[in-house]
Parts: structure tokens; sequence; C-alpha cells
């Protein structure tokens, strides 16, 4: 059986490390934020001459859920995902995920120095508009697959 959550499937091999798929994932969340700074959710890294996208694996067995204190990390049949409502900014899931993917977005509305995650969510918002994941559309090479 396979997993019942959606998730981007990365072409190394056509990846031209342009980082469109960076710089989207950031407009979109700066479109629905202004109270954290923010943090994209896809990063292109090289190794040997290969790039490619890191990203969440909305793991089917996600640890960052497992281990949340206050259950701000939930999954459903698509995604796994953050209620930032929820969030107390522990770093549980920061240190738990094992892509490294998760990090933490600093207050920007006041002086707190209070934290909370900043996890993909595979532009779910997006896709209930019948549009598809902000980092997919950017890519010029179709390097990202939503599959």
């Amino acid at each position: 059986m396979g997993s019942k959550f959606k998730f981007l499937k990365i072409n190394p091999k056509w990846c031209l490390g342009c980082k469109n798929c960076e710089l989207a994932c950031t407009s979109r969340k700066a479109e629905k934020s202004s109270e954290y700074e923010i943090k994209t959710n896809i990063y292109v890294t090289e190794a040997n001459n290969i790039k490619s996208p890191i990203h969440c694996r909305h793991c089917e067995d996600a640890y960052c859920e497992k281990i949340c204190p206050v259950n701000a990390i939930k999954s459903n049949d698509e995604v796994v995902y953050l209620d930032s409502e929820k969030c107390i900014g522990c770093q549980m899931c920061e240190q738990a995920c094992p892509y490294g993917v998760i990090s933490m977005s600093k207050s920007i509305s006041d002086n707190s120095n209070k934290k909370i995650a900043s996890k993909c969510d595979l532009c779910l918002d997006r896709q209930k508009n019948n549009q598809s994941p902000a980092c997919y559309s950017a890519c010029p090479v179709k390097a990202i697959e939503l599959i």
C-alpha cells in the first residue's frame, strides 16, 4: 500500500539551481503573514555538481507530528501541516525532522522573542482554488512534480 499523502517528486537531473522555487515559496508566504519573519520551505542545494530542492516529505508516520507536545502539527489525507495558533515554538519538530526542513520564524509584530515553526503545507490554499503549489508552478523546467 502506498502513501496516502501527496508529495513533491524532484528530478535532480533537470534542476537548474535557479531557485525560482525558493522565491515562489517565500512570495506566497509573504502574502499570507505579517506577524512572523518569512522563511522559505524549499531549499536548493548542490552536491557533486547536482542541484536539487530539499523539501518536506509529508511523512506518513511523521516524527514532527508525533513529538509536538501541543499537537500543533497534524496530518490529513493530503499533507502534514502546522496549526500556527497552537504552536508554542518549542523547536521539537525542527529537531525531529530527518530532512531538516522545518525552521523557526521569529515574531516581527512585537518585541517578543516568540517563535513558531514554519513548514511546507503543499500550498493547500492554492490547491483548493485549483492552483498548483507555488514551487511547482515556478519551476521553468518542471524538475518538481506533484504526485
